[in-house]
């Protein structure tokens, strides 16, 4: 099973974050051409994160894994043994949006810090644990980083998909 470190050794690439805050942040029509297009992509990139999650536990929610019906995620009421689901989720990220959406809770933003090229399967399972991503940006996958000052090994929803990976294959 690879570790954090051979995970993001392997999957992790370069860092773009002078490349798109310069595009991000450029004085020039966004949308007018393929520049103009680039420009609009790089501000998504740059835009904070709706939070679901941090929002949804503030609230009193949780999430569990239903390991038995298609293993799945739901969110119940935390202390609400005998609640039931009304539907689960194929991720986590869904999940808790699905939480926020249902209970009118706002969603909290993280700021975006840093930008970083990485390849498909890790921005597949990015996504899936709420982060965002962009799969075309000038023809590069880049991951939009909401942490920054720390090893990218060492961020929560790096070892989260390594010990997903180490459930998934039984390690």
């Amino acid at each position: 099973m690879r570790t954090a470190e051979q995970l993001v050794s392997a999957e992790v690439h370069y860092c773009v974050s002078y490349l798109v805050s310069t595009l991000a942040g450029a004085d020039y029509p966004h949308g007018a051409d393929d520049l103009g297009s680039l420009m609009d992509q790089a501000q998504e990139l740059a835009a904070p994160i709706a939070d679901y999650e941090e929002a949804a536990t503030q609230a009193g929610f949780e999430l569990l894994r239903n390991e038995i019906v298609n293993k799945g995620y739901y969110w119940r009421p935390r202390n609400d043994r005998g609640w039931v689901p009304s539907s689960v989720h194929e991720s986590a990220a869904e999940a808790w949006h699905d939480c926020c959406e249902e209970n009118d809770i706002e969603p909290y933003d993280r700021e975006v810090f840093e930008h970083w090229i990485v390849s498909d399967w890790l921005a597949e399972k990015l996504a899936a644990k709420g982060e965002k991503t962009d799969s075309d940006f000038a023809g590069m996958t880049v991951w939009a980083r909401t942490t920054t000052g720390q090893a990218i090994s060492g961020d929560a929803v790096i070892t989260g998909i390594v010990a997903d990976l180490a459930r998934e294959y039984g390690a």
